[in-house]
């Protein structure tokens, strides 16, 4: 459908809208029912990636260390999926996965980390090391998709 814009100084401008006009449902949002423990030192980052989990239906609790992460599952129980940065100050992904796996080794299923740092070799042997899944920046929100199903179809 186009549409003129009204009141412009150039008549010939057109704007597209999408339009449903073939009586198709709208999309409701749905309770969420699954827990995410997400973990991002930027807050531009995480604050898109939280609200892409929020819309996704997750019930998402950002932090952005490991320490405020290792207080989260210390004090709120289990999360169904935890997405980790690598590097992040006062403690990063690694330090924190070791530290969770220890007190609640369920857990160790549930991790998706990213990073920056594609060719470094101490995170590679890291994510070799935990057999880790792994989402290198910058990511496509469809790769974090296929991440998550991934990870929640192995843990189920």
């Amino acid at each position: 459908m186009r549409l003129r814009r009204p009141h412009t100084p150039n008549p010939t401008e057109v704007v597209t809208l999408d339009i449903n006009i073939h009586g198709e449902e709208e999309v409701t949002r749905k309770e969420p029912t699954r827990r995410v423990l997400l973990l991002e030192d930027r807050d531009d980052f995480r604050e898109v990636l939280r609200d892409y989990l929020v819309t996704c239906s997750f019930h998402v609790v950002s932090v952005n260390s490991g320490i405020e992460g290792l207080r989260e599952i210390m004090t709120n129980g289990g999360f169904d999926l935890i997405i980790c940065d690598m590097l992040m100050p006062r403690m990063g992904g690694e330090m924190f996965y070791w530290a969770v796996t220890r007190v609640r080794p369920a857990t160790r299923d549930r991790f998706i980390f990213f990073t920056g740092h594609k060719n470094n070799p101490v995170i590679e042997f890291f994510f070799k090391r935990v057999n880790a899944r792994v989402l290198f920046k910058p990511f496509k929100l469809a790769a974090l998709d296929s991440a998550i199903r991934d990870v929640l179809r192995k843990a189920a």
